[in-house]
C-alpha cells in the first residue's frame, strides 16, 4: 500500500524535450516535499507544434518542463525573456507552471560548478576555456572566471553562426545584454541548435574546441559541434545517460561534470526539477523562490558527478595482475624453438614493463637515467619493436594434452601504455601476433596492462592472424575461487556471508557481483556512479529471477565496512577506501585493485583481519617458464592460465574480449581449468603465502558466529 500511495500522491510533470530521440518514458524520484514523476515526451524543432503540446499537456499535468528550448535567461541579477519563444509558444498566463531550467541554472549550476571547479583546479586554473554559450550559462561562467582569465565564449559562432568568438569575460560582460536581446526578437532555430531541423554539418570552428582545455555547453552543442577527439580535455554538460557519457570517453576526454543533478541515482533534467521544486514553492516571490530553491538542494544534497574517463588506472585496470617479485632484466632469448609435433598446442603472452625500475635494469638504459629524463627513455624505448623473452615449455594437463609458448615482451611501461594513443599499442600487439604466427602459434594472450588498454583487445582481435584472449574470465574465476576458499578457512560462511563490493560498476567488480549474488546472504554494492549502481542491479535481477538474497547500494564505502564480512575492493582511488579501523573482527578482504586500495602497512595494524590478492594458479608438474615473471616458481598468472588452458583445448579463436565480461566465459574457462586439472596456488597476502596460524586466528574469530565446527586448515582447490 505505501508504494501505491507514493504514485497516487506523486506529482505529474510533462518534460517536452528537444533531446530526447525515442519514444515516450517515465522516471520518477523524490523531492524533499514528495515524488514527482516525470513523462519525457520527445518533440520536433516546431514552436508552432510545441505550443500544441505544451497546451495539452497542462490541461493533464500539474506542470510541465521545456527541455532543450531556453524561454528565458538570467544575466547578473536580471532576468530576461526569449520574446520570440513566448509569444509563439503563448507562455503569457501559464507561466509558473512551465519551467525551462533558467533559474536553477543560476543557483543549483552554480553550486555544481563551483564544488566540481575546486576539486579539477589544477585542470581549470589557468586553463583555455570554451563555452558553446554563454547566454544560458552565465552564472557557470562568473563561477570559472575566478579561475582562469583565458576565457572565449562561441555564442556568435556556434549560435549565429558567425566568426565572430568573444574573448574574455569582461568582454561577454559588456556584450551578454545586447546579444540577450537580439536573440529574443529572432526565430529560435536561428540561435539554438536544438530548434533547428538541419542534421549537423560538423564540426563547426573546430579550431577553438581543439586550443580548449576545457570545454563547457549542452549536449546537444557537442553532438553537432565536437570532433574527433576531445584528448585530455575535461567537459561540462548536462549529460542524461551512460550512452553519453560513453560519446565523450570514446573522443579521448578525460574529465567530464555532469551539469545534470542526480537525485534517487537518476538523472534529472534541471528543468523537471525546477518544475517540480516550483509547484512546492507555490505563492512565493521571485526573490523567496530563489532562496527556497536553495534551501531545497541543500537539503537534497546535490553533489557535482565527476567522472575520470581516462584514468591513468581505472577501475578496469584491476583485473591487472602484478609481480609479487621483480622479475628479470628484459633480454631477449637467443633463439626461439617450439616443438614441431603437430600435437603440440602453441601460443604467445605478451608481458611489459610496469615502470622504469625495470626499464632501467637494461644496460644501456641504466647509463643513459643518469642525465636522461626517465619520461624520454620510456618514450624511446617504446619505439623499439617486441622481442621474445622466453618461454613456456612441458605442459602436459590431467587429460594428456600438450601446449607450449613463446614470452614477448612490448617495451612500453604502464604510463607509456596509457600516455600513448591506443593504436600505438595495437600496432605492438600485431607486431607480435604476425612474429608468433611465423612461430608455429595459433593464439595470444594479453598480459597485464596489454589486456585493459584502448578497447581491451576488441580491435586487435579484428585484425590478427591468430585468436586473441585478454585471460580476464580466468582471473575472475580465480578471483571468485580464491574468496570462497579463503572464507571457508577462515570460518565464514559464505551462503550467510555478508559480501560488499567496492568499486562495483568496474568490469571486475561488476562480474563478481553479478557471480556472487547467489552464493551471498546479503551483497552490499558501493560506486561513485549511481546510475551505474542501478543498472548492475537491474541485470543481477535479471540474472538470479527470484533472488533471496539483499542488496543494497550506496556511493560511500563506510555505510558497509563495518558490517561485512568479506571484501573485494576493485577501485583506483588514490585516497584510502577502506577504513582497516571499523572492518569487523573476522573480516576478510580481497584486494584486486591496481594500485592496491590497501597498504601492506595500513594492514598490519589489524591481526584480526586478513588482507589477501586475487588468486595465481599452478603449472603442471614438469612445465617450466624460463623468465621469472615475478611468481614463485611453477606458479602463473591467471590470465596466461587462461591462454595455456584454451591452447591445451584446441580452442584457437578469440575469447575474453572487450571491458564487458560474461558469465559463461568465466563458467566455460574454469570448466576447462577443472578438464585439464589446473589448481589454485597458496593464497598470498602482500606477496607472502598466508600461514595456517593466520587462517585459525580468523577460524577462531568467526566459528561462533557462522556455527561451523570444523575448519579447513590448509589445501588447494581446482580452478
Amino acid at each position: 500500500m505505501g508504494r501505491q500511495e507514493k504514485i497516487k500522491k506523486a506529482r505529474r510533470i510533462a518534460c517536452l524535450s528537444l533531446l530526447a530521440k525515442t519514444s515516450v518514458f517515465s522516471v520518477a524520484c523524490n523531492l524533499p516535499k514528495g515524488p514527482i514523476i516525470w513523462d519525457v515526451i520527445p518533440i520536433e524543432p516546431n514552436l508552432d507544434l510545441i505550443k500544441e503540446k505544451l497546451h495539452q499537456a497542462l490541461a493533464e499535468y500539474d506542470a510541465v518542463a521545456l527541455e532543450g528550448l531556453a524561454g528565458t535567461f538570467r544575466i547578473g541579477n536580471e532576468t530576461f525573456r526569449h520574446r520570440y519563444v513566448w509569444r509563439k509558444l503563448g507562455l503569457e498566463g501559464c507561466s509558473e507552471r512551465v519551467s525551462d531550467g533558467a533559474m536553477l541554472q543560476e543557483t543549483l549550476e552554480r553550486f555544481l560548478v563551483k564544488q566540481a571547479a575546486e576539486q579539477l583546479s589544477a585542470e581549470i586554473k589557468d586553463k583555455r576555456i570554451l563555452f558553446f554559450c554563454g547566454l544560458n550559462r552565465y552564472g557557470s561562467a562568473d563561477v570559472l572566471s575566478r579561475y582562469s582569465k583565458h576565457m572565449l565564449f562561441g555564442d556568435m559562432l556556434y549560435g549565429f553562426r558567425l566568426g565572430i568568438p568573444i574573448l574574455s569575460f569582461p568582454a561577454f560582460v559588456n556584450t551578454a545584454k545586447r546579444l540577450v536581446r537580439t536573440v529574443g526578437r529572432t526565430p529560435a532555430h536561428w540561435f539554438w541548435p536544438t530548434a533547428r531541423r538541419s542534421p549537423p554539418i560538423m564540426p563547426r570552428f573546430r579550431y577553438y574546441i581543439r586550443n580548449a582545455d576545457v570545454i563547457v555547453g549542452g549536449i546537444t552543442y557537442f553532438q553537432r559541434y565536437m570532433p574527433d577527439s576531445l584528448a585530455g580535455k575535461t567537459v561540462f554538460c548536462n549529460v542524461h545517460n551512460d550512452a553519453e557519457i560513453e560519446l565523450f570517453a570514446e573522443r579521448g576526454a578525460r574529465y567530464l561534470v555532469s551539469l545534470t543533478p542526480v537525485v534517487d541515482g537518476v538523472f534529472v533534467p534541471l528543468a523537471v526539477l525546477e518544475a517540480g521544486l516550483k509547484l512546492d514553492a507555490s505563492n512565493r516571490s521571485t526573490s523567496d523562490i530563489e532562496n527556497f530553491y536553495l534551501g531545497e538542494i541543500h537539503r537534497l544534497a546535490l553533489k557535482p558527478h565527476i567522472i575520470d574517463l581516462q584514468p591513468e588506472g581505472s577501475e578496469d585496470l584491476a583485473l591487472v595482475e602484478l609481480p609479487q617479485h621483480a622479475p628479470e632484466p628484459l633480454e631477449p632469448i637467443k633463439e626461439v624453438q617450439l616443438s614441431p609435433s603437430k600435437e603440440v598446442s602453441k601460443f604467445c603472452f605478451v608481458i611489459h614493463p610496469l615502470s622504469f625500475e625495470y626499464v632501467a635494469r637494461l644496460q644501456v638504459m641504466r647509463a643513459l637515467s643518469h642525465f636522461v629524463p626517465a619520461r624520454f627513455l620510456e618514450d624511446a624505448l617504446a619505439q623499439v619493436k617486441p622481442w621474445p623473452i622466453g618461454l613456456v615449455r612441458g605442459v602436459v594437463s590431467a587429460t594428456g594434452a600438450k601446449a607450449e609458448g613463446i614470452l614477448y615482451v612490448i617495451p612500453m611501461t604502464s604510463k607509456a601504455i596509457m600516455r600513448f594513443p591506443p593504436e600505438f599499442l595495437y600496432r605492438r600487439l600485431l607486431q607480435v601476433a604476425e612474429a608468433a604466427a611465423g612461430n608455429g602459434c595459433q593464439l595470444m594472450g594479453l598480459g597485464a596492462y596489454t589486456s585493459v588498454a584502448g578497447d581491451a583487445g576488441l580491435t586487435v582481435s579484428q585484425r590478427s592472424p591468430i585468436g586473441v584472449t585478454s585471460g580476464n574470465s580466468y582471473t575472475v574465476a580465480a578471483t571468485l575461487l580464491t574468496l570462497e576458499r579463503a572464507a571457508t578457512r577462515c570460518g565464514i560462511d559464505i551462503s550467510r556471508a555478508h559480501l560488499l563490493i567496492i568499486g562495483a560498476t568496474g568490469s571486475i567488480g561488476a562480474i563478481c557481483a553479478r557471480m556472487a549474488a547467489k552464493r551471498v546472504g546479503e551483497l552490499s554494492l558501493v560506486s561513485p556512479r549511481p546510475e551505474k549502481l542501478l543498472e548492475l542491479r537491474r541485470i543481477i535481477e535479471q540474472d538470479n529471477p527470484g533472488m533471496k538474497t539483499a542488496i543494497n547500494m550506496s556511493r560511500y564505502a563506510g555505510d558497509f565496512v563495518g558490517k561485512a564480512d568479506g571484501i573485494i575492493t576493485t577501485t583506483s582511488s588514490v585516497e584510502p577506501v577502506v577504513d582497516i579501523a571499523a572492518l569487523k573482527p573476522g573480516c576478510l578482504v580481497l584486494d584486486v585493485a591496481r594500485p592496491p586500495d590497501i597498504k601492506a602497512d595500513v594492514a598490519a595494524q589489524r591481526d584480526d583481519v586478513l588482507v589477501i590478492e586475487s588468486g595465481e594458479v599452478k603449472l603442471p608438474e614438469g612445465a617450466e617458464v624460463t623468465y621469472n615473471i615475478g611468481l614463485p616458481k611453477g606458479v602463473i598468472y591467471a590470465c596466461l592460465a587462461e591462454t595455456l588452458l584454451l591452447a591445451l583445448d584446441g580452442r584457437f579463436g578469440h575469447f575474453t574480449l572487450g571491458r564487458e565480461i560474461e558469465p559463461a566465459k568465466v563458467n566455460l574457462i574454469a570448466e576447462i581449468g577443472q578438464k585439464h586439472g589446473f589448481e589454485l596456488a597458496n593464497i598470498h597476502s602482500f606477496g607472502a603465502v598466508v600461514p595456517d596460524e593466520r587462517f585459525s586466528r580468523l577460524a577462531q574469530i568467526n566459528r561462533e558466529r557462522f556455527g561451523l565446527a570444523n575448519v579447513p586448515a590448509a589445501g588447494t582447490a581446482d580452478v
